[in-house]
């Protein structure tokens, strides 16, 4: 098996309307769900940008509540909205139920959605809990967003919910070792891990987040050429922040000289 570069690294996104794009994990969501909707942008496609959970009130965008889309004008809006259910608390919106962000394409079915599923508390890791994510039955491609800047941190201090949730892979882990690899490759690929919680029959692409603040390059590539052996994460993303811009690097499997 051997790797290569998709250029531009969005050539993969759904082309059309009517899609449901899901962002879960940690580490990295809502600047990759940005940094996709300006990809769409560029296509001159419109998107809506909104969450199942709760979410910090985003600056730069056009936000609304679900009732105020309902009562718009669809060709009077801008080509990117914000779409939550009112303030949750001072300076977050409570999300979208999961079945009205189905129905969002059946209200502006020329736009894609792009949805973040579940929350992390701003660590680049998390432990998963019942219940979460809340997917939109309509998800088309899941996004799983893993932050590499944990690797070599205590792993208390880098894991949501460490200590709260069992997880028998890392069972016996020590609050104050340090995250190693092999555990990344745990939290990712075991029962109960990330690519668990993406819903059968829905194609996923893992995105790795925080490559600005890890400086084992060896020790990423091993870790990604084991992820992308599994059959079901044929892509992979390398995304860095460079100033307030997030720069991407899409990686593929090549099978015969061919990109997958």
């Amino acid at each position: 098996m051997s790797f290569g570069f998709v250029d531009p690294w969005h050539q993969f996104l759904p082309h059309e309307g009517g899609h449901i794009l899901s962002f879960m994990g940690s580490g990295g969501k809502t600047s990759l769900m940005r940094a996709v909707a300006a990809a769409y942008d560029d296509r001159q496609q419109a998107v809506i940008l909104t969450t199942t959970t709760k979410c910090e009130v985003l600056t730069g965008v056009v936000a609304m509540t679900w009732a105020e889309l309902q009562a718009a004008e669809g060709d009077s809006l801008p080509a990117e909205i914000f779409v939550h259910a009112g303030e949750a608390e001072p300076g977050k919106w409570q999300g979208l139920t999961a079945a009205q962000v189905d129905e969002l394409g059946a209200l502006l079915p020329e736009r894609v959605v792009l949805a973040e599923v579940d929350g992390a508390a701003k660590q680049p890791l998390k432990l998963y809990r019942s219940g979460e994510p809340v997917w939109p039955a309509r998800t088309s491609l899941a996004f799983v967003v893993m932050g590499v800047s944990a690797v070599g941190g205590q792993v208390a201090q880098r894991v949501h919910r460490w200590g709260r949730i069992d997880f028998p892979p890392l069972a016996g882990v020590a609050d104050h070792a340090l995250l190693e690899w092999s555990h990344l490759k745990d939290l990712l690929l075991a029962p109960a891990g990330y690519l668990a919680q993406v819903p059968e029959g829905v194609p996923a692409v893992l995105a790795l987040g925080g490559l600005t603040e890890q400086d084992d390059s060896i020790g990423l590539f091993e870790f990604v050429g084991q992820a992308m052996a599994v059959p079901a994460l044929p892509l992979v993303m390398f995304c860095a922040l460079d100033g307030d811009e997030l720069r991407i690097r899409m990686a593929c499997v090549e099978r015969d000289g061919n990109e997958s």
